[in-house]
């Protein structure tokens, strides 16, 4: 079948429908854009709009016809300049002047801007290219002045708004170089023109939604991290030093970004008893708690990083959530150190949890206990884990000593420390492996600037601690209006320079950020003279009431992070220099009442339940591991227990339940806080199995905690589940994804399958007429591929330009097909033979004539694929 021929009028209303109308619509956005911005456009996009698609419409007409562009253009400035000065002259009052030569101006931009555009698509090939790379810029440029953007208002998402500004600009900048050189590639072949650029356009168009959404959904974390740090999105409390757990509950952040805003959050996290007060009173002597330390710094991101190949590691790090209840678990090992130092003693702690996830654990430093414990039931709805911890602290490390404030009282009681610490006078004697580690200081030169910095604020102090109140005092200082130099903010903003140093703007420029900024500079300032110290990330610690003495509640917004600094003979102490972080101090409501303290646990059995009398309350228990008075025992063989239970609170999933639904073959956890539990102490080197021999016969229970049965619990998750699960759209693109892959992998490969196809085709073929024509249909679409096309030739003249230019003998066998299929004339033998031996040192000659790489490539060119059906079979 023959298909037409584009023609001039057809290519040049194609361009208008396919290139210039989307390119119009995109001028819109922009000027949109820009009358948002800029007062003097006087919010008319619209009508600006118009001016530019006069311009468009008019140069695509004007130059179609050939015309030349400088001299025509020149003209066409020269008239609107005369008519620009022409308004001057002729206006009548100053006022009218202005307004009329401003708004005819604005004409002329627009006006030419869409006139230039138009002779760009009409007249030059890779005009598409440049209209796609200025389009870019001027959308990111005119969108960085709007903040709405980037900002959540009225419920909407960020990440959508990012979507609908930039997606539509990135799929224009694809689309119009893609249908450019469609249009002039196939604006001459034998095919329907409309219905063949429709048709691929709305592939592509299919094709460009569907991946640019996919890139966006499953890159929408880093996307939204992006928009967060450069366009706020801290005030929607997203961005923060914690993050939020599937289960809803918070962690904390294991690296810290120094970002442009900090989200903040007033939620209650966790409440805790510390048992630590000042001696001879009942005063709280409250401590910063810890969870981890950030010892890494990637200079490249400015992220604070944690590095678990410290040296003489002193961080316990247990997951609370995974040790059975009562179980206690230590680690002395992190208290290598901490033994040989001064002024220490051992601190317990009870933390009752809320929306703190169950596997974090934070306590005083240095911690080297932990040990689940039970919730009393009144507060059970309230709190959902809670634990016993044990540190090994520094009496130099209280809360008031740690305070970076500006307030006479404290600051007096601050001395005293400082006193015991200007004993140390430099580091001779500690390990050069701690002091090159905890010393490290980036090689980028722009870190110059800090060592100069702290040299100049630690000048004339010789003591470490002394070098260390100059850094704090510097950052309480003032300036030469009275007015404090450095100041507190979550939202400190980003550098007006890209890829500038955040810690270098905070330091020198705007002074005002968070307490990563104000830590991070700590840390720098001290390594560059020598003093090891790192970054700790936990919980400010405050004590905003002395009614529940000892009890601490904490909340979101007091995620906080500050420096330790080392100090030979008192081991790692606190120091926090933020400055005015008085919302951290303020709670946002009055603190509740906290959960009753729960009674020693003297003994704590796992096992299964072995039978249950309901009538005298007596459960049995085949024993395989217990803790007593606070020390854990397994049992080599199960040992059979009788429990007494008239007493006990019988509890599973959280619930209590009737001794009745105690099953045989339960799991369960026997809890006993009775006195004689207490006198019966176990003695030194007894074995448990003769301890458990002394246990009063039933054993007087308190508690019974029965744990799920791994199936059931499977099924009723798996059910869970099940009821809850949506629509998995992660699932659904991740389909939709590896299918477009799939079709696009078989596009690339569809110019080798067609050949494929011919030369099994040709091999199967017995009668001498179908191996001729398929013999003629494989050459025919090889040569093609290559780029030898035979267009509007006859076959006899394609053949003989082939053999011009590959030296091959086509001509020889299209003669005698060309016999057999119009003719109808018998064959000779040299006439069949050559016919039916011509295929395979025909396409050897052309592989020998056409480089490997260009034969290589020019298979992967689908569209010339396609082309080659254009052409009818009587035709070819």
């Amino acid at each position: 079948m023959r298909i037409q021929r584009a023609t001039p009028v057809n290519e040049l209303l194609a361009k208008v429908l396919f290139l210039l109308l989307p390119t119009l619509l995109v001028c819109y956005f922009l000027i949109w854009n820009a009358n948002q911005y800029y007062a003097i456009l006087r919010s008319q996009a619209v009508q600006q709009t118009v001016y530019v698609a006069a311009g468009m419409l008019g140069a695509a007409l004007f130059y179609s016809f050939r015309f030349r562009f400088l001299p025509s253009f020149l003209l066409l400035a020269g008239i609107l300049y005369a008519v620009y000065r022409g308004i001057d002259a002729s206006a009548v009052g100053e006022f009218d002047t202005f307004f009329l030569s401003i708004q005819f101006k604005v004409f002329s931009i627009t006006f030419i801007a869409g006139w230039l555009s138009g002779w760009g698509f009409v007249r030059l090939r890779f005009f598409s290219v440049f209209i796609a790379a200025l389009f870019l810029t001027c959308c990111i440029w005119l969108v960085s002045k709007q903040s709405q953007v980037f900002f959540a208002e009225n419920g909407q998402d960020a990440l959508l708004n990012f979507a609908a500004v930039f997606g539509p600009i990135v799929l224009y900048a694809v689309y119009i170089i893609f249908t450019a050189e469609l249009i002039r590639n196939y604006k001459d072949k034998s095919q329907k023109f409309w219905w063949f650029l429709t048709r691929r356009l709305l592939l592509f168009a299919g094709l460009a939604v569907v991946l640019l959404g996919g890139v966006i959904y499953f890159m929408r974390s880093q996307i939204k991290e992006t928009i967060a740090e450069f366009g706020g999105g801290g005030q929607e409390g997203k961005i923060s030093m914690l993050k939020k757990n599937k289960d809803n509950t918070f962690d904390l952040q294991q690296y810290t970004r120094l970002r442009g805003n900090l989200g903040r959050s007033n939620e209650l996290l966790f409440a805790a008893h510390i048992e630590n007060f000042f001696p001879d009173s009942d005063v709280p002597n409250p401590l910063y708690l810890t969870a981890f330390y950030y010892s890494k710094f990637d200079t490249l991101t400015e992220t604070f990083e944690r590095d678990s190949l410290i040296p003489a590691n002193d961080l316990f790090e247990p997951d609370p959530g995974k040790v059975p209840l009562f179980s206690p678990r230590y680690d002395s090992s992190v208290l290598a150190y901490a033994l040989k130092e001064r002024l220490r003693k051992t601190v317990e702690i009870e933390v009752y949890k809320k929306q703190l996830s169950p596997a974090t654990y934070i306590a005083p430093s240095t911690a080297f206990f932990v040990q689940p414990i039970t919730i009393e039931r009144d507060f059970q709805q309230e709190f959902k884990s809670a634990y016993r911890a044990k540190s090994y602290v520094s009496e130099l490390n209280s809360a008031y000593f740690v305070y970076n404030a500006d307030d006479p009282q404290i600051r007096l009681f601050q001395e005293q420390r400082f006193e015991v610490l200007r004993k140390v006078t430099g580091y001779d004697g500690v390990s050069p492996q701690l002091m090159k580690y905890y010393t490290f200081m980036p090689a980028d030169a722009k870190f110059n600037r800090i060592r100069s910095l702290a040299a100049e604020v630690t000048k004339g102090k010789t003591t470490p601690v002394d070098k260390i109140i100059a850094i704090r005092d510097y950052f309480l200082s003032k300036d030469e209006n009275g007015e404090p130099l450095f100041s507190y903010t979550d939202n400190p903003g980003v550098p007006d320079i890209p890829d500038a140093s955040k810690l270098q703007y905070f330091l020198f420029e705007n002074r005002k950020g968070y307490c990563a900024y104000y830590a991070g500079a700590t840390l720098f300032m001290l390594r560059s003279l020598g003093i090891p110290s790192r970054i700790t990330v936990g919980f400010m610690t405050v004590e905003r009431s002395n009614k529940n003495k000892g009890w601490y509640w904490y909340y979101a917004d007091q995620a906080h992070a500050w420096v330790q600094v080392y100090f030979p003979g008192y081991g790692w102490l606190d120091f926090d220099t933020t400055v005015g972080n008085d919302d951290a101090r303020e709670s946002p409501k009055p603190d509740g009442t906290p959960p009753m303290q729960p009674p020693k646990a003297f003994l704590a059995g796992d096992g299964l339940v072995s039978s249950v009398d309901t009538v005298k309350k007596i459960v049995g228990l085949r024993m395989s591991r217990m803790v007593y008075h606070d020390k854990e025992y397994k049992l080599p063989e199960t040992k059979e227990l009788k429990l007494d239970v008239s007493v006990a609170a019988i509890r599973k999933d959280s619930m209590d339940i009737p001794l009745s639904q105690l099953h045989v073959g339960d799991s369960a956890t026997a809890v006993s806080y009775a006195e004689v539990f207490k006198n019966l102490k176990p003695s030194a080197g007894e074995q448990a199995m003769s301890l458990v021999d002394r246990f009063p016969d039933p054993a007087p229970i308190d508690e019974v905690y029965v744990k799920a049965v791994y199936k059931d619990k499977k099924e009723q998750d798996a059910l869970q589940q099940e009821e809850n699960k949506g629509t998995n759209w992660k699932a659904v693109l991740w389909t939709a994804a590896i299918s477009i892959a799939v079709i696009l992998l078989l596009l690339l490969l569809l110019p080798r399958l067609i050949y494929t196809y011919y030369r099994l085709r040709y091999a199967a073929a017995k009668a001498t007429g179908a191996r001729a024509y398929w013999a003629y249909r494989t050459a025919g679409f090889y040569l093609h591929q290559l780029g030898y096309v035979k267009g509007s030739q006859t076959a006899l003249q394609h053949a003989q330009q082939v053999d011009q230019a590959l030296h091959t003998r086509f001509t020889a066998f299209m003669i005698p097909y060309l016999k057999l299929k119009y003719a109808g004339q018998a064959l000779d033998a040299s006439e069949e033979q050559a016919l039916l031996q011509a295929l395979s040192p025909l396409l050897r000659q052309v592989r020998q004539q056409v480089p490997f790489g260009k034969r290589f490539a020019r298979f992967f060119q689908v569209f010339r694929a396609i082309a080659f059906f254009g052409v009818g079979e009587d035709e070819a």
